[in-house]
């Protein structure tokens, strides 16, 4: 019985087409033995495995454009409502009078949302192998690693360390900084074909003809790939409304490729 394996491309908020494309998957009764991403497919992965898919849906479902953006949720209703008023002006110029503090205060937001909403305890003892790629610019060179690589009580940090867009702040571990795995391999399958898998579900968050930094190093894999057929936006367009769009089209392509006989409905 060949190992079924699962690549979650990096693409920032794009990475809610993942969930919705996994749903249809999981709700087929299609298993995975194994997950490999890169930035948002990190945490995605690391999700699914430690929390299931119902875990994973739930994280999204915490995921507000108030958490993105400075504005909290008063300000951000404001906002909405289009409710300006003198504070609101003077609050934004102030925050937009200084973009480091801005980006540094973003970035600790999301790295204190995904300490919050991932478990290492449990993605360590799931039967399912997970690896990630981040980029250690201490040494300038790529990290790509299985769970078992990864030092214990630092498996969350590697997963920061593989979505920190280069835009933030580094993510230092040890004394060593990393940023986004993106930059050197945002498709993962490479890693998951050394760790003897032969056959995978590569789900994408970019359209066919954005091709992935780097090739693929085999031609005998036995790839299936599920990605959206229009530009999804970028990786960083915090959005609600258009969270559900991408969401709906994951579903509706995964279950294209169902309905086709092109993804089996179990693992085999």
């Amino acid at each position: 019985m060949k190992k079924l394996g699962l690549v979650l491309e990096g693409g920032g908020v794009k990475g809610v087409y993942q969930l919705g494309a996994l749903e249809a998957l999981y709700e087929a009764g299609v298993h995975f033995d194994g997950v490999a991403g890169t930035s948002i497919g990190a945490l995605n992965g690391a999700a699914l495995i430690g929390a299931g898919i119902e875990g994973l849906a739930s994280m999204w479902k915490t995921v507000m454009e108030s958490d993105a953006f400075e504005l909290d949720e008063d300000w951000l209703a404001k906002y909405k409502h289009k409710d300006f008023d003198l504070n609101l002006i003077t609050y934004a110029g102030k925050k937009l009078g200084n973009v480091h503090e801005v980006l540094k205060d973003s970035y600790l937001r999301a790295e204190n949302f995904v300490y919050s909403n991932l478990n290492e305890e449990a993605v360590r003892k799931s039967p399912m192998d997970f690896g990630l790629v981040t980029y250690n610019i201490t040494d300038m060179k790529p990290v790509e690693v299985m769970k078992e690589d990864i030092p214990k009580g630092k498996l969350i940090d590697y997963v920061i360390a593989s979505a920190s867009f280069p835009i933030f702040p580094a993510k230092e571990i040890d004394g060593v900084k990393y940023i986004d795995g993106g930059v050197y391999d945002n498709m993962p399958v490479n890693l998951l074909a050394r760790h003897g898998y032969d056959k995978m579900i590569v789900i994408r968050t970019n359209v066919a003809t954005k091709q992935p930094k780097r090739l693929i190093e085999r031609d005998d894999l036995d790839l299936t790939y599920i990605m959206p057929k229009t530009d999804l936006g970028r990786p960083m367009a915090f959005n609600p409304e258009k969270f559900d769009t991408m969401h709906k089209m994951g579903y509706n392509d995964a279950m294209r490729l169902l309905d086709s006989g092109k993804i089996l409905p179990y693992n085999n």
